[in-house]
């Protein structure tokens, strides 16, 4: 009788773990798919939807914390349906961000539409798209920006009266630490609450400064 109940019990605990395992294998994605949760996605949330007083961590205004993966997929996303998806609702009805903040754009609307639409996978470790050799300020310099700061760094709700949604504001940030945030050697790590920009994108930074940090 005790080695019946013991193989049941050694039978569910086997189910168990397999069931968690093959969940945990289902919701990851491919990193080097066309599009990657952590490449593509999450700078989209962390810059435009979980900034100091909206839906960080800390604060999860209207119960939304969009900072993680977990909390993104757990607090209206239906996997494979973007119609049905509170989420995704909101930002095509301009509701998210808020009057004030930057807006998506039509690209970072249809990528997150995309990544919903594949079954909104947790991609992570993703091959990075970047070519250090281009460091113009147009090609490089102010798409990142645009990806992973002006979330917060707008007029006319600029954090720290940083404005990098132009050239005059990201040459201005040069001498308040710009390099030193994004490569985390000094002053305030940026993103806030968002993984360092890859070598690659560093570099492309840095290299426009040390050519004069022009307007190309």
């Amino acid at each position: 009788m005790k080695i019946k109940q013991f193989l049941v019990i050694a039978a569910f605990a086997f189910v168990a773990v397999w069931g968690m395992q093959s969940c945990q294998h289902e919701q990851m994605g491919d990193p080097n798919a066309a599009i990657c949760f952590e490449r593509d996605i999450l700078p989209i949330f962390n810059s435009k939807c979980a900034m100091s007083g909206c839906h960080d961590a800390g604060t999860a205004a209207e119960d939304y914390d969009l900072s993680n993966y977990s909390k993104i997929v757990g607090d209206g996303i239906v996997k494979g349906k973007p119609g049905k998806s509170e989420i995704y609702e909101e930002i095509e009805d301009g509701e998210m961000p808020p009057k004030g903040y930057p807006k998506l754009s039509a690209t970072e609307k249809q990528l997150i539409y995309d990544w919903i639409a594949d079954g909104a996978k947790n991609g992570i470790n993703c091959a990075v798209k970047c070519d250090s050799t281009i460091s113009g300020f147009a090609s490089a310099v102010q798409p990142i920006m645009t990806k992973y700061c002006v979330g917060c760094h707008a007029y006319p709700s600029a954090s720290a009266q940083v404005d990098l949604s132009g050239y005059i504001g990201v040459k201005y940030a040069i001498n308040q630490g710009l390099l030193k945030s994004i490569d985390h050697s000094g002053y305030y790590p940026m993103p806030k609450g968002g993984a360092k920009l890859s070598d690659c994108e560093i570099n492309q930074v840095r290299k426009w400064i040390q050519r004069g940090a022009p307007n190309d």
